[in-house]
């Protein structure tokens, strides 16, 4: 089937302008490298200890059921970094954004959706209520908290 006429087809009438679908966007994941953008917003609690914001993942999601993580995205045909931040705010923050700044670029080959180059930003989340995240300090993340994240994603921030 691989490279099949009816394959090219039906890729070829995918509009890119639009998400994929969960179906459709896993299993493109496991033949392509996506490209991940992380927001990792970090603060000082009023003990001086750093903090850092996660948002739990659904029980039925497809790769990490309840875990929590940086707040993040697949980056979308079509879209730059500013779209991703904008889709960020809307859908794991329910806040606004105030800064980014790049920090790096981690490769996780092995991910349990296929391989992802996760580009890492330190952000600023504007403090006001209707996050939808919580604050955790860095050396007391959740049990469930997604490994690339505890150990590669946040200590780069």
């Amino acid at each position: 089937m691989q490279g099949s006429p009816e394959l090219l087809k039906m890729l070829g009438e995918v509009d890119r302008t639009k998400p994929l679908g969960t179906p459709l966007f896993d299993a493109l994941a496991k033949v392509t490298v996506s490209i991940g953008v992380e927001a990792v917003c970090l603060r000082l609690n009023q003990e001086k200890q750093v903090e850092v914001y996660l948002t739990q993942r659904a029980p039925n999601d497809t790769a990490y059921p309840g875990k929590w993580h940086c707040p993040g995205s697949i980056l979308r045909p079509t879209e730059n970094w500013e779209d991703v931040f904008k889709r960020l705010a809307v859908r794991e923050f329910g806040g606004k954004i105030l800064s980014t700044r790049f920090v790096a670029n981690v490769n996780h080959p092995t991910e349990a959706r296929g391989h992802v180059i996760s580009v890492v930003y330190l952000c600023t989340l504007q403090e006001e209520e209707g996050h939808r995240g919580e604050w955790f300090r860095v050396d007391r993340l959740p049990e469930k908290t997604v490994e690339s994240h505890r150990h590669r994603v946040i200590p780069c921030a």
